[in-house]
Parts: structure tokens; sequence; C-alpha cells
């Protein structure tokens, strides 16, 4: 009996090493992957392009990066995450897209009566005064004030509207079967509703748990 004890304990000590084994092994082969495709995606330039509609758009894989590496290559990221009081562990993706407008203005000055401070005689006067004014109205931006001698006064507005479509690749049961519920890749599309804006650049940042 005792012989047959020693035996079950030693199965179960070489299954328990075999397991430990194949539980490291993947651990190390999702780390390599996710390696991999960090080293992919930072090699890969962002691909810009036009929609049907002729908007702008732009695509960018995701990169995948932990907590430890946000702070040491996003450290404005994870400042900015702390900022809006969101537990760190619980961020899954962050987004970063640059843009810039280009635009022209065309229109036509007219006549704006304002009223301007004088002193005379060392008392404070108001004064009517007659000044070219500036009134743009567009769907994206608007521009109004008006010049003052050789001084423009004004107020700019701005008006800008993304889409982020992010799309997922599942892989396949060797490799060609049926889709599995492990994820290959991830990548998103950003769209500019904006047709005068451009989008300059775009980060896609997975966080690992």
């Amino acid at each position: 009996m005792k012989k047959y004890l020693i035996i079950a304990i030693a199965i179960l000590a070489v299954a328990g090493v075999v397991g430990f084994q194949q539980c490291s092994l993947a651990k190390l082969k999702a780390k390599n992957e996710s390696l991999t495709q960090t080293k992919g995606a930072l090699l890969d330039s962002v691909r810009h392009y036009q929609t049907k509609d002729g908007l702008n758009a732009a695509e960018m894989a995701g990169i995948r990066l932990t907590i430890d590496e946000l702070k040491r290559y996003r450290a404005d990221d994870l400042k900015l995450i702390e900022s809006l009081k969101t537990n760190g562990r619980d961020v899954e993706r962050v987004v970063t897209v640059n843009t810039h407008t280009r635009d022209t203005l065309y229109t036509v000055l007219k006549e704006k009566e304002i009223y301007r401070d004088t002193i005379y005689n060392n008392v404070v006067q108001v004064e009517p005064v007659k000044v070219k004014a500036i009134d743009i109205e567009k769907p994206w931006y608007s521009l109004h004030g008006y010049i003052d001698a050789d001084t423009l006064v004004g107020d700019l507005q701005t008006r800008s509207k993304l889409k982020i479509v992010e799309t997922v690749k599942y892989k396949r049961f060797l490799g060609f079967l049926w889709k599995t519920n492990k994820v290959k890749d991830r990548k998103i599309d950003v769209t500019s509703l904006n047709p005068n804006e451009t989008i300059e650049n775009v980060e896609f940042i997975l966080i690992d748990k």
C-alpha cells in the first residue's frame, strides 16, 4: 500500500511540474506574440486614405503595453488617466489622434459701429466709431470680429467631429479552420467628418492586464 502511495505522489508531482511548465510556456508565448504585435505596429506607419465620400481617414494597428510600459513610454497618457480619476487597471485602450484644419477665408467686409473710450480734458468719454466688420459662419468654424485701425479683434470658433471604428480579427483553429475567441489583432479607422480636416497621426495603445 505504501508503495502505491509513493507512486501516486510521484505522479502528482510530475503532473504538477508539467502543468506549471505548460502555464509558463503559455504566458511566454503570449508575451512573445504581444511583443511581435507591438514591434509590427511600431514599424508600420499610419495608413492615410479617403473614404468613398471623400473624407480624410487614417488606419492604425494596436500597440500592446502594460501599465508599467505605459508609465515608461507614455507618461503623459498615464498622467491624463490619473487626472480623470480612473483606475489604471480598468483602462483598456488609449487612442490619440492628431489633426489639422486648413480652409480659405473669404468674406465681404461690412461697416459696423462700435463704442470706444476716449479721454478728453481728463474726462472719459464714449464715442461711436465706424469699423469694418468680419462675419463668417461655416459648418465647421466661425469668425466674428472687426478691424479697428490696423488691429483685428475677433472671436474664432472651430468644430471637429471624428468617427473611430475598431475592428477585431480573431484567430482560427489550426490557422484556417473555424474562428476562435482569441484575438489575433486589432486596428482602428479614424475618419474626420470635416472635409477640411486632415488626420496627421493616430496612436492606438492596448493596455495589458
